[in-house]
């Protein structure tokens, strides 16, 4: 093992609502069970943005606290099945008890129990981060650091939504919001055989949609266009807003299915007759269990998404959670660390 710093550059959120401040702090042990990280790439992630603005109920105590779900490093240290300089991710499910009923039943992201990296635990934007052995997974050779980070959160999660659902190759997808996550989505629908609509205001990424294979591209107000296109089969919602259920419901085909996968915390106009009489399934998707990610980030290293990657130094987090703020990202922002310039 090569001999390690002391401390170590850390991103810190002292509040709800506070900017993040870069400061040294002491370079974790990992204790029994656990991987010593050295970070290479780290991935900017909207649910960072609502945990660093105040919209995530947290306790005093939790700060200061260590943002960061998309991470992408090398072991350093500790004692388990992978080796010293294995790459491995960081993704939002840090850890759960793995013996509840969701998670002997593969459901482990509803554990009663689980801990969220950047949330509930440290996270990955710093240095260094821990990393618990039974939740390690090893980043495949085809995978670039940076485009890999993102697939942790924003892939997987856009994976494991139209993994929810009855997918037969043919039918018609509705992407509702074609940010990062509607992007990966599109083209992972795309790799199963579906046609694919996408409902976005911003028009810059309607266009971006269609680039990615989208054969419609429309604002939230074209239910007739969705309609007139064939109708939704099956509708991912990625729009954090309760406003789009109505153009939801309006476009859906007799049988269809919709899964939830926007953080919205507003209640949605379900209509009970409207969900009978078409006989709809509504479902939810929350990020992706450990299975989900193994099978994903082997399905990434074969087929190359094209979605844009703008890479920050690290010590310019704050400008690029600035930006996602503003919403002018393409794509997704990833954080380099100054290990990534050594591998």
């Amino acid at each position: 093992m090569t001999d390690l710093p002391d401390t170590m550059l850390a991103a810190l959120c002292d509040a709800p609502g506070k900017p993040l401040r870069l400061d040294r702090v002491p370079v974790p042990k990992p204790g029994k069970g656990e991987y010593l990280v050295q970070m290479e790439t780290c991935g900017l992630c909207h649910s960072d943005l609502h945990v660093q603005q105040g919209d995530e109920p947290l306790p005093e105590e939790a700060f200061p606290l260590i943002l960061g779900h998309e991470g992408v490093g090398r072991i350093v240290a500790g004692d388990g099945p992978l080796a010293v300089g294995t790459r491995v991710g960081l993704p939002w499910l840090y850890e759960t008890c793995l013996d509840c009923d969701p998670c002997l039943r593969g459901r482990e992201t509803f554990c009663p129990e689980q801990k969220a990296r950047g949330l509930d635990a440290p996270g990955a934007f710093a240095e260094y981060a821990i990393l618990d052995t039974r939740f390690a997974t090893p980043i495949p050779d085809g995978l670039d650091p940076v485009t890999a980070g993102p697939l942790l959160c924003a892939g997987l999660t856009a994976w494991s939504a139209l993994a929810r659902c009855d997918v037969q190759a043919g039918q018609r997808l509705l992407v509702v919001g074609a940010g990062g996550l509607g992007q990966y989505a599109i083209e992972i629908a795309l790799s199963r055989g579906l046609r694919v609509a996408v409902v976005e205001p911003d028009e810059r990424r309607r266009s971006e949609a269609l680039s990615h294979g989208a054969s419609l591209a429309v604002s939230p107000d074209a239910v007739q266009e969705i309609r007139d296109w064939g109708g939704a089969d099956i509708t991912l919602n990625f729009a954090p807003t309760p406003s789009v259920w109505d153009l939801i419901a309006k476009a859906a085909n007799p049988l269809s299915q919709i899964v939830a996968v926007a953080l919205v915390h507003e209640p949605v106009p379900l209509s009970m007759m409207w969900l009978i009489d078409g006989g709809h399934r509504v479902m939810d998707s929350s990020v992706g269990t450990r299975a989900d990610l193994r099978q994903f980030l082997d399905f990434a290293s074969d087929h190359p998404f094209k979605v844009d990657h703008e890479v920050l130094p690290f010590d310019q987090i704050g400008e690029g959670l600035d930006k996602l703020a503003r919403g002018d990202v393409r794509g997704r922002i990833v954080l380099k660390f100054p290990a990534m310039g050594a591998s």
